[in-house]
């Protein structure tokens, strides 16, 4: 599933917004024989982005102008864009089956039934997607992201300042489930994945080869009450998203979680998500699983990025 404000033609690159850190990868090849061209991380220090919002454009106009320095002074032809997570609301819908581009006419009546903000002011895009149970419903699920237009607007202005050809805008928790599901298509699941990030953490939970319910934590593992504490809280959060599932989906059955980001590696978090939850904690490996010649030497926390380039490979 792809879901994005602007364009969907094929990528090579992606460059996804989070607190503490900006990743920039580009790949080259075809899918199933890709390699890693070029990729550099710029650490957030300030207020370019914070609590996963675009929060001052200047810092991160420096930011991106720093990475295109590291890339040696260009960027790939054409940028997917990773928005920060709150940047972005992602809503369960639910029509009567119609075409996209009806469903997409029809939720702008009942907008402001789902999204804090006027249709006017937005801009939003929608897939179908299947949720537990469906079998038994007339209507159709779709999964509908949202995000205030002047935030994109700028995002994508502050894209052409630095010489980036956007080539789609979409959420980077979006693009981080896709990256951990993988190319081959694997037997229909309820999944979740963690990624937890040096500020702030993501929760997707995902039935089939869709994202279904999406979280946003703003604790990660670089908290001033150390990482320990960080961990047991992540999982303290994943034991209430299985409370959560159980209330709203309740023929919903998750049969594994996958680990992801900075903190995928440490072994402390996953006995910390091992002890609220009874199924398989595996680790992600999104280079072996889209066969990426070239990770660099930290290859963890690459999900979001990765997600973002290969978004027209599906």
């Amino acid at each position: 599933m792809a879901i994005g404000f602007i364009g969907k033609r094929l990528s090579a690159a992606g460059l996804s917004l989070a607190t503490g850190s900006i990743k920039y990868l580009e790949i080259e090849g075809k899918a199933g024989d890709l390699s890693l061209a070029r990729s550099a991380e710029a650490r957030v220090e300030g207020m370019a982005v914070e609590q996963e919002m675009i929060a001052d454009v200047q810092s991160l106009e420096s930011h991106l102008l720093d990475i295109k320095d590291a890339l040696g002074g260009s960027w790939a032809r054409s940028v997917v864009l990773g928005m920060p997570s709150r940047d972005v609301l992602l809503r369960i819908v639910e029509m009567p089956p119609m075409e996209i581009e009806d469903a997409r006419e029809a939720l702008k009546w009942d907008f402001d039934k789902y999204f804090p903000f006027p249709c006017a002011e937005a801009t939003f895009d929608l897939g179908v997607v299947a949720t537990p149970g469906d079998s038994d419903r007339e209507n159709q699920k779709y999964i509908v992201a949202a995000a205030r237009m002047h935030v994109v607007q700028s995002l994508l202005d502050i894209a052409r300042k630095v010489g980036i050809s956007a080539e789609a805008v979409e959420p980077v928790n979006v693009a981080l489930f896709r990256c951990t599901r993988g190319m081959i298509p694997r037997p229909a699941m309820g999944s979740m994945v963690v990624s937890v990030g040096r500020n702030s953490s993501q929760i997707v939970v995902g039935y089939e080869d869709n994202g279904i319910l999406y979280r946003t934590l703003l604790v990660g593992g670089e908290a001033s009450s150390g990482s320990g504490e960080s961990f047991a809280a992540v999982a303290r959060e994943v034991s209430s998203t299985f409370t959560y599932l159980g209330s709203q989906f309740r023929e919903m059955k998750v049969e594994e979680i996958v680990l992801g980001g900075d903190y995928a590696e440490d072994q402390s978090l996953k006995d910390a998500i091992e002890s609220v939850a009874s199924i398989p904690v595996i680790l992600s490996d999104p280079w072996s699983m889209w066969g990426i010649r070239g990770a660099p030497e930290k290859s963890t926390g690459w999900e979001s990025s990765i997600g973002l380039a290969v978004r027209s490979l599906l």
